[in-house]
């Protein structure tokens, strides 16, 4: 975590009050219009995973769905035959996607850190079962594997063993099969991991897990919902989903590609064997039986609906044509960069693209790019520009590419020298900043002494 200014740390002394007399509807509503003004704009300044584009009608069906289903508690889904028949449809679509056949089964959740979470928990409690003798479980992952696998091992007691990526970048199947000791309960790969954009060897993770009897989960947060598109369209695709023998969880994010209104993920599993580990059954307390979908009681049912809608609305095809349209934009900056001097991209397998620079600092790129509106993530090692790659119009894609291009030009002949922020979470401004995060910087720099 940086900040460009440290002087700007401190948070403001006094609390915000609330207004002592309620303003006119209209009054406030322009005020948050106002204020989402002052928000980046989705493609025209975000290669991120906070947004994601759509054509207008497509918005549309999402907004007036979710509208609709807004104020409804999801959590009561068994009461409602209309929820109940959201959710099992959203959800056979997904075990279906990751060929899951008939004995898949799959849950609801609110983003990829709840689905992570909840294939680790259902592996730490499969191993308290099965593997009853380890009393200091370990989760084995490359270095690839993303910050909530590390954020769930902390919160379930898990040690997680890490494997140095290969010089490729890519994970090493030799130093993961090393790792595996007495342990061990479980692998996690990624499809693809966010750092590199690569797809794990998931399947001979797969044949790890089977020959020492662990438990292998797969985040494809990112990937789930694109990549058998890509793989559709003829993109060489390394198999990851539940046709891979071993597998016995999936991640997979709605809310990414597939257009979910946010939060909106699913865990999947291989089979009720599986889910069973998932659920936490609670009957000691006044009420009878309390039971939810997962870690998460109260949720809104507006993304189901949403998402529901969308799947009626585009069907197989819209998808596909959207994964054509994301692997034209990716082809697109993929050639531009070859173009430009200095610039250079890693080989991905799905949507996401790192741009790294030779000759010069990256961070230099991302300087410059802020200047011009392009809100851009990082990967800080080794260090590149990650976009998280979506459709954008033509005008959109040709202004980035162009201001990607005249920025370089201008490093090359020393025009520019003020650097960006290249990080996942980076921030500019404290002054600008949630109170949270100063907080927990403050926090952590406390700690580090």
């Amino acid at each position: 975590m940086k900040f460009q200014d440290k002087a700007q740390m401190a948070a403001p002394e006094a609390l915000y009050q609330m207004p002592e007399k309620g303003r006119s509807c209209d009054d406030v509503i322009a005020d948050v219009r106002e204020l989402k003004k002052g928000m980046t704009p989705g493609q025209r300044g975000k290669l991120a995973s906070t947004t994601f584009q759509g054509q207008e009608e497509m918005q549309k069906v999402l907004h007036e769905a979710f509208i609709e289903f807004m104020d409804w508690n999801g959590l009561f889904s068994f009461q409602e035959a209309s929820a109940a028949k959201m959710e099992n449809e959203v959800l056979d679509i997904c075990i279906d996607t990751m060929n899951g056949g008939e004995q898949g089964r799959g849950n609801l959740t609110v983003g990829g850190t709840e689905s992570n979470f909840s294939g680790l928990h259902a592996m730490r409690k499969w191993a308290r079962e099965n593997r009853p003798e380890i009393t200091e479980p370990e989760i084995v992952a490359p270095y690839s594997t993303h910050s909530t696998v590390h954020k769930t091992a902390q919160y379930l007691d898990l040690k997680v063993i890490t494997t140095p990526q290969n010089a490729d970048l890519s994970a090493d199947l030799e130093g993961i099969a090393r790792s595996i000791g007495p342990n061990t309960i479980g692998i996690v790969g990624s499809a693809p991991n966010w750092p590199y954009g690569t797809v794990d060897p998931i399947e001979e993770f797969g044949q790890l897990a089977i020959e020492h009897n662990l438990w292998l989960h797969v985040d494809a947060c990112v990937g789930g919902y694109i990549l058998p598109f890509f793989r559709e369209l003829g993109v060489e695709m390394p198999r990851y989903d539940f046709t891979v023998p071993g597998v016995r969880s999936i991640s997979a994010d709605l809310h990414k590609y597939g257009y979910a209104p946010k939060p909106c993920s699913t865990i999947l599993w291989r089979s009720q064997e599986e889910q069973q580990y998932h659920f936490m059954p609670i009957d000691q307390w006044a009420c009878g039986l309390y039971l939810s979908q997962g870690f998460v009681g109260s949720r809104t049912m507006g993304p189901v609906a949403g998402i529901w809608a969308l799947m009626h609305y585009w069907g197989r095809e819209g998808y596909l044509e959207n994964a054509r349209r994301v692997l034209h934009v990716k082809e697109s900056i993929i050639n531009k960069c070859a173009q430009i001097d200095g610039l250079t991209t890693w080989k991905t397998n799905g949507p996401l693209l790192m741009i790294a620079a030779e000759g010069f600092s990256i961070e230099l790129v991302v300087g410059g790019m802020e200047e011009r509106g392009w809100r851009l993530l990082g990967v800080n090692n080794p260090p590149a520009i990650h976009l998280t790659l979506d459709v954008m119009e033509d005008e959109y894609l040709q202004k980035f590419m162009q201001d990607l291009e005249e920025i370089c030009a201008d490093i090359r002949a020393g025009k520019l020298t003020s650097e960006g922020m290249l990080s996942y979470g980076g921030v500019g401004d404290k002054s600008t900043a949630p109170k949270w995060l100063l907080s927990a910087v403050e926090i952590m720099e406390k700690r580090a002494g």
